[in-house]
C-alpha cells in the first residue's frame, strides 16, 4: 500500500528514446549567428564529415522568411567575430533586402560602429545607395548615429550625395532635428574641401600632362610650397572650426588664383623644328 504523501516511482522503461543526432536546424548559419557560434560554423566549413559541411557555402546568402540574409542578421545583432567569419567565407556587403535596406544600413540604424567599421574595412562600398538615393551615411543621420557617421565620413563616404529629393546626409539629419550630427558634416565638409584643394592641386602641378607646359618653375614652387604650408596647418591644428577650414582654404584659393588661370589656358605651340631642305636639282 502507499500513502498519499507517496509519490509514485518513474518507470525507467516508460523514458522516451533519445535521439542519437540533434535535430536539424533550417539554415545553420542563422542559427550560429543567433547564438554567437562562431566555432561551429567554422566547423562547418572546415569538416568534411560535419552533416552541414556540403551545404553552408550555399546557406551563407541565402535569405529567411522574412527577407534577411545571414550578413543582416550578423550585422543587426551586432556579432562581430560571427560578422568576420562571413566575410571571410565571402558573404554578399552589398546585397539589400525587400525594404531596400544593405547590412551596413542596418549597422549604421542601431548605431553598431564596430560593424559599421568592420564592413567598410571589407571592401564595402560607403556609398552604395537605395533607387531613391539614400545611403548609409542618410540612415545614420536620420537615426542621430553620429559615431557611425564619424566612421563613415573616415572611410571617404561622399557627403554630397543626394536623394531623389535632393536632400545631402546634412538636410537629412535636419529634417529629423539631429542638430549634432549636421554641425558635424558642416564641420567635415569644410575640412573636406580644404583637403580636396590641396590634393588636387599636388596632382595637377605635378603632373607633366596636365600642366602642359602652361606653368613655370617659379609658379609650380609657389603652388606646392602653399599646399605643403596648408597640409602642416591641418597636421598640427588641435580642434580647428568650421571657420578655421573656410579661412585657411580661402587664403590658398588667393595663392592659387594665378596657377589656375594659367592653367585654364590654352598650352603653348610646340615651336617647329626647321628641317633640312633636300635639293632634287
Amino acid at each position: 500500500m502507499t500513502t498519499g504523501d507517496q509519490q509514485p516511482v518513474a518507470d525507467d522503461t516508460a523514458e522516451e528514446p533519445k535521439s542519437a543526432e540533434p535535430p536539424r536546424v533550417a539554415n545553420i548559419v542563422m542559427d550560429c549567428i543567433q547564438r554567437g557560434d562562431a566555432l561551429q560554423l567554422q566547423q562547418c566549413f572546415d569538416d568534411e564529415e560535419n552533416p552541414y559541411h556540403a551545404e553552408v557555402g550555399e546557406l551563407l546568402n541565402r535569405r529567411d522568411e522574412n527577407g534577411k540574409a545571414p550578413i543582416d542578421l550578423a550585422c543587426t545583432m551586432g556579432k562581430i567575430t560571427v560578422l568576420k567569419l562571413l566575410l571571410e567565407k565571402g558573404a554578399d556587403t552589398n546585397i539589400r533586402d525587400i525594404e531596400g535596406k544593405s547590412p551596413l544600413d542596418f549597422a549604421c540604424i542601431l548605431g553598431r560602429t564596430a560593424v559599421v567599421t568592420e564592413l567598410l574595412e571589407n571592401e564595402t562600398s560607403p556609398d552604395s545607395a537605395t533607387a531613391r538615393g539614400y545611403t548609409a551615411l542618410h540612415r545614420a543621420a536620420a537615426w542621430g548615429q553620429l559615431d557611425c557617421i564619424k566612421c563613415l565620413v573616415e572611410h571617404g563616404a561622399d557627403m554630397q550625395m543626394k536623394t531623389t529629393h535632393c536632400e545631402r546626409p546634412r538636410e537629412t539629419a535636419m529634417r529629423y532635428n539631429r542638430l549634432e550630427c549636421a554641425q558635424y558634416l558642416d564641420w567635415a565638409e569644410a575640412k573636406h574641401a580644404l583637403v580636396q584643394l590641396i590634393r588636387e592641386t599636388k596632382e595637377t602641378i605635378e603632373d607633366p600632362q596636365k600642366v602642359l607646359g602652361r606653368l613655370t618653375k617659379d609658379d609650380k614652387m609657389t603652388g606646392i610650397n602653399a599646399c605643403t604650408e596648408k597640409q602642416e596647418w591641418l597636421d598640427v591644428t588641435e580642434d580647428p572650426t568650421i571657420d578655421d577650414f573656410i579661412q585657411q582654404k580661402k587664403a590658398l584659393d588667393e595663392i592659387l588664383e594665378p596657377i589656375h588661370v594659367k592653367l585654364s589656358e590654352p598650352p603653348p605651340e610646340k615651336p617647329h623644328r626647321r628641317g633640312t631642305v633636300i635639293s632634287l636639282s
